[in-house]
């Protein structure tokens, strides 16, 4: 039964631009960790342009899990989760949870890795 399971995954979504990324993200998040200085661009920006690849690179893999190798995700899923994310984290959590903060650069960031997904990782 599970060799039936793992068949199903499709590991070619996880490209290796997407380990590429993960990997910046957990070096990035090791480095917080340890309190090493950071560059301010890095230390507030980095994690939101890597927010959407990641994301949806796994979602995506979940989905072809469930549905097979053939689906991709067209282009008004990538922009109806840019559009949640910037909603959610740079409008609405801010008015509610003050550990949160309202950035309209953080939007931009996952509209450009909104199209990082859509042009080298949605394949």
């Amino acid at each position: 039964m599970a060799h039936r399971l793992a068949r199903r995954l499709s590991w070619n979504t996880l490209s290796p631009l997407f380990w590429v990324l993960a990997a910046v993200y957990l070096g990035h998040w090791g480095w917080r960790w340890l309190a090493l200085p950071r560059n301010w661009l890095v230390q507030h920006y980095l994690d939101d342009l890597l927010c959407l690849p990641l994301v949806l690179t796994t979602t995506l893999f979940v989905l072809r899990f469930f549905y097979g190798p053939q689906v991709r995700l067209s282009w008004y899923h990538v922009v109806f989760t840019v559009l949640y994310f910037s909603l959610a984290f740079e409008v609405f959590f801010p008015k509610f949870m003050p550990r949160y903060t309202g950035d309209w650069i953080d939007a931009v960031l996952y509209a450009v890795g909104g199209l990082i997904f859509y042009r080298f990782l949605n394949k």
